[in-house]
């Protein structure tokens, strides 16, 4: 992980190299995605059925010079119910979508990025630190990503051992190392996960995609088709 060139790979071609990039269902994909973090909606207010009050007339219909009330409860009234408003009943989460769908959206997904040159396959994503500056400098001066520049998704699939998991630096977190899951933590441009979160929206958001070969070997072996 120093920016040197150290060879190069062989990337599956039904992964990396479909030519007709499927653009509806990379949108299909994206709404899916949307809808789920969307999930039940939450606002509720109330009818004139609901909210409390009683339901005398308020005054005497003609006389007084005012505009006539039945009861206190009306929507242009203070304390009043709330006309139109939103009654919790719309579920946007309550979507689904084909696992074939699925599976040709991310690998169009992955093969736009290698075909604008914005893939980029490293050995490993362990750091000897967990200081933010220095990872900050690194992606900087390696890879392009700085602040209001660029952005990137890395992901990662590494689990520690036994040993390493009580040494501390080299422990795991999420299917990351914890070094790099603590020092990218600040870093807004920068997003961190384990090939099992991997998916379509994160990578379209993103402008770099960082892999390891690690996590490349769970990608290919999971959507290759």
């Amino acid at each position: 992980l120093d920016g040197s060139t150290s060879g190069t790979i062989h990337l599956d071609p039904t992964v990396f190299g479909i030519q007709h990039i499927r653009v509806d269902l990379i949108k299909q994909n994206v709404d899916y995605i949307r809808s789920k973090m969307r999930g039940k909606r939450k606002a509720k207010t109330k009818t004139i059925g609901e909210v409390s009050g009683s339901g005398r007339k308020v005054r005497q219909q003609k006389g007084t010079g005012k505009a006539r009330a039945g009861h206190s409860r009306p929507a242009h009234w203070r304390g009043g119910a709330k006309a139109h408003g939103p009654k919790n009943t719309k579920d946007y989460g309550n979507v689904k979508i084909n696992k074939k769908t699925k599976a040709l959206a991310i690998c169009s997904a992955l093969s736009q990025k290698l075909k604008e040159g914005n893939l980029i396959v490293v050995d490993h994503m362990k750091l000897s630190t967990h200081k933010t500056k220095e990872w900050a400098t690194m992606l900087s001066d390696y890879f392009g990503i700085a602040a209001k520049e660029s952005s990137a998704l890395i992901i990662d699939h590494y689990t520690a051992d036994d040993e390493e998991a009580e040494s501390g630096a080299d422990a795991s977190y999420l299917g990351v190392p914890v070094n790099l899951w603590v020092a990218s933590g600040n870093l807004h441009m920068v997003k961190v996960g384990g090939t099992g979160k991997l998916n379509v929206y994160d990578i379209l958001k993103k402008d770099k995609l960082i892999i390891s070969l690690a996590a490349l070997e769970q990608i290919e072996s999971r959507w290759k088709h």
